[in-house]
């Protein structure tokens, strides 16, 4: 499932451009960088999700709750 594409990929204001993130994988890696940086405990639970998608399902869904994290944190480029 490391491949699974995130459609649309998801666009995070980051410096000094935008950073996309287009496959579960990717969406890991984010996610461990942002746990370097910030102690969220909804970002533990996301990181769980992420790791432990073994179907397609659990992967859209846990790249929604991403989603809708980097929303609320106002992380998310138009």
């Amino acid at each position: 499932m490391l491949n699974f594409p995130v459609v649309p990929p998801i666009v995070v204001k980051d410096t000094p451009r935008p950073r996309r993130i287009k496959t579960l994988d990717e969406a890991r890696a984010f996610v461990d960088e942002m746990l370097r940086e910030r102690r969220l405990s909804t970002l533990r639970e996301i990181k769980a999700r992420l790791d432990g998608a073994r179907h397609e399902d659990d992967a859209m869904e846990a790249i929604g709750s991403l989603r809708e994290l980097l929303a609320l944190e106002d992380l998310l480029a138009e």
